[in-house]
Parts: C-alpha cells; structure tokens; sequence
C-alpha cells in the first residue's frame, strides 16, 4: 500500500480493498434453514433426551448468537457474521494499530527487529516484499505486522502481514 503518514486510515483502507475484491474466507453462504425457525419450532426439532444436561440450551444459545449475526456489507460486519473462524485476511485486524502486539491488532517492527531483518532501518520495499513472502514479520495468529518501506531515503509504502486462519 502506498505510504500515508496515518497507518491506522491505511489499514482501514486495505481491510476495506479487501473486502471489496472478496480476499477472504468466508463461512458457507448456503442459507441455514434453522435461522427461519421461531424459537418454539427450532426447540421442537431438538432431541429431549439431550434436555436433562443442558445440551439443548447450549444448542438453542448458539442458535440465538447466529441469528442476531449481521447480513456482512462492510469489512467490520463480515467479521461480525463469522467471529469464530475469522476471514483469514487483513479484515481480521479489528483492533487497528498499536505500538506493540496485541490481538487482532497490528504493530511495527521495533528498530531492533528491523536492523536484524533488514540490515536496516529503513529498508527498502522490494527487501520487505521478500522477507514478507520468505514467512518474515509473521506472528503468532490473529496478531499482525507493518513495515514502512523507504525510497531515496523516504517513506515509499507500507507493508502489512500477519493470519487468523489455518
């Protein structure tokens, strides 16, 4: 992505390029015909002999969560629609920027890092394309990663990696 000194207004630009191209996991779209049933119909279908556990009302719980679930027509109401799987892509980071890792969140490199990395820091953008593709700056899942790549010594692009899914 184009350098812009806001990382936070480019991360929410990509989520939503994102989102626009359909570069994302998405959870089956073949409609559930359980999510048309009133409660009182979706209950009746329930085994009662799973009713003296408690089972049945983590069933009709999970029923109720998945029918409040929005209809997804953004980056944050798709992630809404599917917050157990994630969509495996930068939509995922939700949290926005922060100084150091935090879940669904991205954070830069510290100087340390990048000198380590880069040799550098200031490091140019083809050495963050390869370092990115060679598995460089991921962490652990739902935690990402920006690298602001340099030209002739200016901020030039910035780089976003990281993964929520499999």
């Amino acid at each position: 992505m184009a350098y812009q000194a806001d990382v936070g207004a480019a991360l929410q630009q990509l989520r939503q390029e994102v989102y626009d191209r359909g570069e994302y996991y998405r959870e089956s779209l073949v409609p559930d015909p359980d999510l048309e049933l009133t409660e009182e119909e979706f209950r009746a279908r329930l085994d009662p002999r799973k009713d003296d556990d408690g089972f049945n009302d983590a069933i009709v719980d999970d029923w109720r969560e998945r029918r409040r679930r929005p209809v997804p027509v953004d980056p944050d109401t798709l992630f809404a629609a599917q917050p157990h799987s994630g969509t495996h892509s930068i939509i995922d980071m939700i949290n926005g920027v922060a100084d150091r890792p935090g879940f669904a969140t991205v954070s830069p490199l510290t100087g340390e890092e990048l000198i380590k990395a880069f040799g550098s820091t200031t490091p140019a953008s083809d050495q963050v394309q390869e370092w990115m593709k060679a598995g460089g700056g991921l962490r652990e899942r739902w935690f990402g990663t920006y690298v602001i790549s340099y030209r002739d010594g200016q901020p030039d692009h910035i780089h976003f990696s990281g993964y929520s899914g499999d």
